[in-house]
């Protein structure tokens, strides 16, 4: 995190600008945000942090991100402000994060909260192929039944 991420923040300029006026601060070392997005209902601060990889958990996240983390939160938490974490891949594929109160919430493109369930249906039994099922078992006979079939085993 020695570099400030000059490229990244191009890439991030459009997704930004579609969420409300956006203001850019001076680069430099010790600096809390890399810029602002302000519309009237919020305020959002937000830092870009360049990683290798961004398929990790949102625990190894924070412990990846904890100076940025700590530098966003001297910024007050309300719901009027949205102090966000960017992540960024080297092929400018982004995740965006909130920091709460109680740790990182992961946000949409458009700010708003990404559910907790995944959109993915639900597991549910695996179905093989059908070249590896068994038949299926033959359904019972709907008829009359035995007058009185006499206990098992008895002929």
């Amino acid at each position: 995190m020695s570099r400030h991420p000059v490229r990244a923040l191009e890439k991030a300029d459009p997704i930004a600008r579609q969420r409300g006026d956006v203001q850019y601060y001076e680069l430099g070392p010790g600096m809390n945000a890399d810029f602002t997005i302000t519309t009237p209902e919020l305020f959002a601060p937000v830092k870009i942090i360049r990683m290798r990889y961004l398929r990790g958990t949102v625990q190894w996240l924070e412990r990846y991100a904890a100076t940025a983390i700590s530098g966003l939160a001297l910024y007050p938490s309300s719901k009027e402000i949205s102090r966000e974490l960017w992540f960024c891949s080297p092929q400018y594929a982004f995740r965006f994060f909130r920091l709460c109160d109680t740790g990182l919430a992961e946000l949409g493109r458009d700010g708003m909260m990404l559910s907790a369930q995944s959109p993915a249906p639900a597991p549910g039994p695996a179905t093989a192929p059908a070249l590896f099922r068994r038949p299926a078992a033959a359904p019972a006979r709907a008829g009359p039944a035995p007058d009185n079939p006499g206990p098992p085993g008895n002929p």
